[in-house]
């Protein structure tokens, strides 16, 4: 996480006070353990990208209650965010088992399965659909699954229904992170459409979250990927040039241009003239 040139932003404060109270000092008596420090620490570390000490602060709490199911589902965010999707797994579960009618830890379970299992992930998002039909996370997530499992049409219905409840609830509570919430499945749509066979209704979504000055590369790596699949690669190409060099854009670009021959390649052999 990046911190702003005023300060640190509020999750790096927490974050750094966390890391010091753990530190201690000889000096000024006992400190206080990971787990006395609450699951406040633990959500400020993984929201800082420092999962290690999250799952230190959340082994510490089931330490003292191992059926506390809110540092279950911290600990199993922690081995998501550290890669350890088996533990990640069994954490998940674990909190299911204690609150079967709670939507986190089939979130975290779907999460864990989109690595290996699309199918699976989707099933599981429909699970908390269920429960909570607007519920916008679980329909963008399954919405990344259908895309996975190749139904792309199912996962664009997903996409525009996340959109629209996100306006709805932007609107209602306008904040940084809605508006990053939307312009997340904004992005997931046009990669969708781009993908499908739509590039040019991809490119008229990407282009002005790409144009954001604070803008990320992925996103406009995406847009770059949806301009050649538009016929557009110089385009693409100029793009791509403002953050790499030039190899890595042609090595990009070419890419792209396979992912079109693999989804299009009518399209393909009509350009080549053949």
């Amino acid at each position: 996480m990046s911190i702003p040139r005023a300060g640190l932003s509020r999750t790096g404060f927490l974050l750094l006070t966390g890391l010091l109270a753990l530190a201690g000092c000889a000096t000024v008596g006992p400190q206080p353990d990971a787990g006395h420090l609450g699951l406040g620490l633990a959500d400020s570390a993984l929201a800082g990208g420092a999962p290690a000490l999250a799952l230190q602060v959340s082994r510490a709490v089931l330490a003292r209650d191992p059926s506390n199911v809110p540092a279950l589902l911290r600990r199993g965010d922690a081995y998501y965010q550290l890669g350890d999707y088996a533990r990640a797994a069994a954490s998940y579960r674990q909190a299911q088992v204690l609150q079967p009618r709670d939507v986190a830890p089939l979130m975290g379970l779907g999460r864990v399965a989109l690595a290996t299992d699309p199918a699976e992930a989707g099933a599981r998002f429909s699970e908390v659909l269920a429960m909570e039909p607007s519920n916008q996370a679980a329909l963008s997530d399954r919405g990344i699954a259908d895309d996975l499992a190749g139904l792309h049409t199912e996962a664009q219905a997903d996409y525009r229904r996340a959109i629209a409840l996100a306006e709805v609830q932007l609107k209602d509570d306008p904040g940084e992170d809605r508006n990053g919430d939307l312009a997340a499945t904004q992005v997931d749509l046009a990669v969708s459409l781009a993908i499908s066979g739509q590039p040019s209704e991809a490119v008229r979504i990407l282009r002005p979250i790409a144009g954001s000055p604070d803008a990320s590369p992925r996103v406009r790596q995406d847009l770059a990927m949806a301009l050649t699949l538009d016929d557009h690669a110089d385009e693409a190409a100029h793009l791509l040039l403002s953050q790499m060099d030039q190899n890595q854009a042609r090595a990009a670009i070419a890419g792209y241009e396979a992912l079109r021959a693999i989804e299009h390649p009518t399209r393909v052999a009509s350009n080549d003239g053949s």
